[in-house]
């Protein structure tokens, strides 16, 4: 993602506006082809040298920001690795270890710096050259460029494009996206990208019309941190695969934090360079999958749920839903990895809106007391660390759906 100092707006009426590129200028186009070929050819290389390869190519000044924006989100598919044969905090060691006991065994004699090398080969075989090489090799600039993800320049512009806006989003404090009817596919990977960044969100709307969805946090929280912005601009790329769409930010920009908009839409013609990813689900619930087949119940479990509309207020996208033998199905969503005021909204929701067959697995974490939860039309299960599948087959089987 680009860094504040490469980005490229105007400032129009409060309204921030990135300066966007056309992909198809063929002198951007071979900027781009340039920069990748630098970066294939450094492999093997050491960072400082790619850095001076970089610098002889990219020149200063305001006219190559563009040059080192591309040239940046290149060094974000870099792998560098430090190669020593000799860990280099240990070579180190040794260096001075053998520095002193020169000193002492040579008396009234000028320091020679080979004759300190010649006393560590003689006890850890090597060579000068491999000493000098490994000393300092745990460095940032002497790290090793062991991967490169090369790419086409056509992708790498179109995401120059995308980074311009995601760097703007992470100014930002609050988001409102419309979304036209979508596939249900669209939908669904729409809100369980939200729910991976953990994104506080307020959503009006049904499948069939289409979703209002405002994405917000305690205003706290972005006085101290970028975090949620961070978050948000992580989610863009989700939404570039969608067909219709507008979005609308809040953003407090600057050192002294002024107010200002960020709009975007499909005419600013920007392209996805993610792929879809299909559903998410934080680590701690995906071994339940695998565990409760193993039950031999006559309950079956998927992780493939349809989007369940709640009064047109909000929507539900269970993490799992159980099937019985003679064709009941009870939804489950969890709660454990949300934050307490989001779960919150999410009961005052369900409560009014929740369908009967589901179950709500919350976190002790988030538990606040029975009262907050018995108006629930579902019923509740309560876990530690991780839903247990004999736990929730005991609530199923005790359902009288």
């Amino acid at each position: 993602m680009l860094t504040l100092d490469l980005l490229q707006i105007s400032i129009r009426r409060g309204e921030v506006c990135p300066r966007y590129i056309d992909p198809e200028n063929e002198e951007f186009f071979a900027i781009a082809k340039s920069l990748i070929r630098i970066y294939n050819e450094s492999v093997g290389r050491s960072r400082e040298e790619l850095s001076a390869d970089l610098e002889d190519y990219l020149g200063t000044g305001t006219d190559f920001i563009f040059h080192r924006g591309l040239a940046k989100l290149l060094l974000d598919r870099c792998e560098f690795e430090t190669e020593s044969k000799i860990e280099p905090i240990e070579l180190r060691r040794r260096i001075w270890e053998a520095s002193a006991r020169f000193h002492r065994e040579s008396i009234g004699k000028a320091f020679n710096r080979t004759e300190v090398i010649q006393m560590i080969l003689d006890e850890h075989p090597s060579d000068a050259e491999g000493i000098d090489q490994q000393m300092y090799a745990d460095l940032k600039d002497q790290q090793i460029l062991q991967t490169f993800r090369s790419c086409t320049p056509a992708w790498l512009l179109q995401r120059y494009n995308v980074s311009l806006a995601q760097a703007v989003l992470l100014r930002a404090t609050s988001m409102e996206v419309t979304l036209d009817k979508q596939p249900v596919g669209k939908y669904r990977e729409v809100f369980r990208k939200i729910k991976f960044f953990q994104l506080m969100h307020q959503v009006e709307g049904t499948s069939a019309t289409g979703y209002t969805i405002r994405l917000n946090g305690p205003l706290s929280l972005f006085k101290s941190s970028q975090k949620y912005g961070m978050q948000m601009a992580n989610f863009l790329p989700t939404l570039l695969h969608c067909e219709k769409w507008q979005l609308s930010a809040h953003l407090l920009w600057g050192k002294k934090k002024v107010e200002r908009q960020f709009r975007l839409a499909p005419q600013q013609n920007l392209r996805p360079h993610t792929r879809l990813t299909g559903q998410w689900q934080p680590e701690e619930m995906t071994w339940l999958l695998d565990q409760f087949p193993k039950l031999e119940s006559d309950w079956t479990i998927s992780n493939d749920a349809e989007i369940l509309d709640l009064g047109g207020r909000g929507i539900m996208i269970p993490d799992y839903v159980f099937e019985h033998v003679d064709g009941r199905r009870v939804y489950m969503e969890a709660f454990g990895f949300w934050r307490r005021t989001v779960a919150q909204s999410r009961l005052e929701l369900l409560q009014e809106h929740g369908p009967e067959n589901f179950i709500l697995a919350l976190s002790k974490d988030l538990f606040t007391g029975e009262e907050d939860y018995k108006d629930l039309p579902g019923e509740v299960y309560m876990f530690r660390s991780a839903p247990i599948a004999r736990e929730i087959l005991q609530v199923l089987e005790g359902r009288n759906t």
